[in-house]
């Protein structure tokens, strides 16, 4: 009896630790389920949050000229959580405002102080409103004036009783309720929660999918209860639903966890002392070594005389194993072999493709001689210069070992000395520099990066600089999950222009957003007049985020 006792006190064992992974696999679930159900409902509120952003922009010129009033009568049908709208001056004092007087101070400081110093929009915390007596969360965007000083701010605060309407219009179940919190953790819009602790705010920033946690308060039912981040770790959606307690997670089902295993295990028990021996499990002790081996890639391991003495079966299940060993190994050299071939004949692609661009290029640097208008020079120079990138990209391919990659330190750098030399920037006093991170990026990126590149150069050649020359640098870096690629010249720069990109042609500008969209990347520029002039290419770092995008 001692005996059976020790034998099924592992069934025992391992039936409550089924019983627990089944808890946890039932506490996922729960949490699935609440995010599937939320997650129409965020999107909603980031919708609304992007709108608003995208308004304030649009509509900053008649805010910051005193047409509060005038915005808001147009804005409150489309955006009905819109509380007001007012524009603050650069000392914080309200000089427009939608419904109330001006004159008044800014309610959110620390808000405004953030644009003071250069930040472009915040997203502030909850805040109660004097005038429209309820609670709301302010987006407010930073106004500069001309000259690109911190001019004020304006501000569209949000009441957070709308918000909440908003989210509760999608079909949700009966038993969940969407609740809004700020980063302190107060609750809005709730009748389970009043408020979130700061650890679980703190833990939720910042995590796409949110935690779950079960609260329980005195007196009031278990709920099960997830906060996620919406936006700029400001505001947090709560979802909540009766938690079903501590009997679906903990509680064991005798029959599933317990009975059918002992009753497996009497079974298997004596069956074993009928059937099973030892010989049988030192066969199968080899077989899976055996096995271990092969899974490791040692294919050429061979089992010789070992599975002599074993039972037929076995015997047999070893030799199909050899055999499987053995036409693996044939097929994975056969398979190295076909991508050596393959390689060597792509290389050999990218090196013809590369001198038949040089002959294009000296063909066009010879009708170039022969052509008297400097217009019609200047537009073969940069045609030249364009299909010189395009050589230097398919060199660097097959010069690369591996071809799916491209390194963008030799690459850049190759592609910068030559435009040194094309430009002629020794003979007009032009220094080019380079701070290139080391880093890889995928073929398909080389050929718009080397275009982009040389567009940005020839634009800063042309428009940056007088008779003293000056100064280009190029900068490739990492920030995050993003790759930025900078050109920065230390020429006039010019007064901001949203409209154009500064000091480009109109074909180098199309084909600068051209480039960008391939890459998916967004494209933005900097000028102050005797600043000089900065145009950044920020892309996606890694495949995951790299979706497919426009190609060009």
């Amino acid at each position: 009896m001692i005996t059976i006792a020790a034998a099924l006190t592992p069934i025992l064992l391992f039936a409550g630790f089924r019983s627990y992974l089944n808890a946890q696999d039932a506490r996922a679930e729960r949490r699935n389920t609440l995010i599937e159900i939320s997650d129409r409902a965020i999107d909603e509120v980031e919708q609304l949050l992007s709108t608003v952003d995208t308004l304030q922009q649009i509509y900053e010129a008649d805010i910051v000229g005193g047409d509060c009033r005038g915005v808001y009568a147009t804005l409150s049908p489309r955006v009905p959580q819109l509380s007001n709208i007012v524009y603050f001056n650069a000392d914080g004092v309200s000089e427009c405002s939608a419904l109330q007087e001006a004159g008044t101070p800014v309610a959110q400081p620390e808000a405004f102080e953030l644009l003071r110093r250069g930040q472009t929009k915040v997203r502030t915390d909850a805040f109660f409103g004097p005038q429209s007596q309820t609670w709301l969360f302010s987006i407010m965007r930073r106004v500069e004036g001309p000259d690109g000083q911190f001019r004020g701010a304006m501000a569209f605060p949000l009441r957070t009783d709308e918000l909440i309407r908003t989210i509760r219009l999608t079909n949700l179940p009966e038993d969940v309720e969407l609740a809004l919190s700020d980063s302190a953790g107060r609750v809005f819009g709730s009748a389970r929660i009043s408020g979130v602790d700061a650890e679980r705010i703190e833990r939720a920033t910042g995590d796409e999918d949110g935690e779950l946690f079960v609260l329980s308060t005195p007196g009031e039912a278990a709920m099960d209860v997830v906060v996620r981040s919406i936006v700029d770790d400001r505001i947090y959606a709560v979802i909540s639903r009766p938690s079903p307690g501590m009997i679906s997670e903990f509680t064991l089902q005798p029959l599933e966890s317990v009975g059918i295993p002992l009753l497996s295990f009497t079974l298997a028990l004596i069956a074993a002392w009928l059937a099973v021996d030892k010989l049988v499990l030192k066969w199968l002790s080899r077989l899976r070594r055996l096995a271990l081996i092969y899974g490791e890639g040692h294919y050429n391991f061979r089992i010789g005389n070992e599975f002599d003495n074993a039972p037929d079966e076995i015997q047999s299940f070893a030799q199909t194993f050899d055999r499987m060993a053995n036409r693996i190994a044939e097929r994975d050299s056969s398979l190295r072999s076909a991508i050596a071939t393959r390689d060597s004949a792509v290389k050999e692609i990218h090196h013809r493709v590369k001198n038949n661009l040089q002959i294009v290029a000296s063909f066009l640097n010879l009708q170039r001689r022969q052509v008297s208008d400097p217009a019609a020079r200047n537009v073969i120079s940069a045609a030249r210069h364009r299909i010189d990138a395009l050589s230097i990209v398919h060199q660097t391919l097959y010069q690369h070992e591996r071809l799916e990659t491209v390194h963008m330190q030799p690459f850049l750098d190759a592609l910068l000395s030559h435009l040194a030399g094309a430009l002629g920037m020794d003979e007009i006093h032009v220094t080019i520099k380079q701070e290139i991170a080391d880093i890889d990026r995928p073929a398909d990126d080389a050929i718009p990066i080397a275009l982009f590149l040389l567009e940005a150069v020839t634009n800063a050649m042309k428009y940056a600089f007088g008779e003293e020359g000056g100064t280009i640098l190029v900068r490739l870096k990492e920030d995050g999950d993003d790759i930025i690629l900078s050109v920065i010249d230390d020429g006039f720069g010019e007064e901001q222009d949203d409209s154009k990109t500064a000091g480009s042609t109109g074909l180098g500008s199309r084909l600068m957003t051209a480039f960008a969209k391939q890459l998916r990347a967004e494209m933005s520029s900097h000028s102050e007049p005797g600043k000089g002039y900065k145009v950044e290419l920020r892309m996606p770092a890694t495949e995951r985020e790299m979706k497919t995008g426009t190609t060009f």
